[in-house]
């Protein structure tokens, strides 16, 4: 995991939001809320990260694609309902995330 000082940051790459079928924002705020402080998520294609979720509010997961995977070394991805194609009410999806994430950072 990429350490600034203390911080530990995670990307999160959102898709365009054409066609929604979850609340990615609040999904993301989800899972912020089960981490501490040490934790930066950024948006920032910038930024250096070993971990990146990709929040695609649908099925298709249109931002799935090599340019975007350059922005970190692991990637989680959201896709709808589902995490890396494991489908799950919308309500487990922060907790199931915020899991994998643990484990990549070990």
């Amino acid at each position: 995991m990429i350490r600034q000082g203390m911080k530990t940051f995670i990307g999160i790459k959102y898709c365009g939001g054409c066609n929604p079928h979850i609340d990615r924002t609040k999904l993301v705020r989800e899972i912020e809320k089960r981490f501490s402080p040490e934790y930066l998520f950024t948006t920032d294609p910038i930024a250096s990260c070993d971990i990146g979720i990709m929040i695609c509010g649908c099925p298709t997961a249109c931002t799935n694609k090599p340019e975007y995977r350059t922005f970190a070394r692991q990637w989680i991805l959201v896709a709808g309902s589902s995490v890396d194609l494991n489908n799950m009410p919308e309500e487990k999806l922060a907790d199931v995330i915020a899991d994998q994430l643990k484990k990549l950072h070990e």
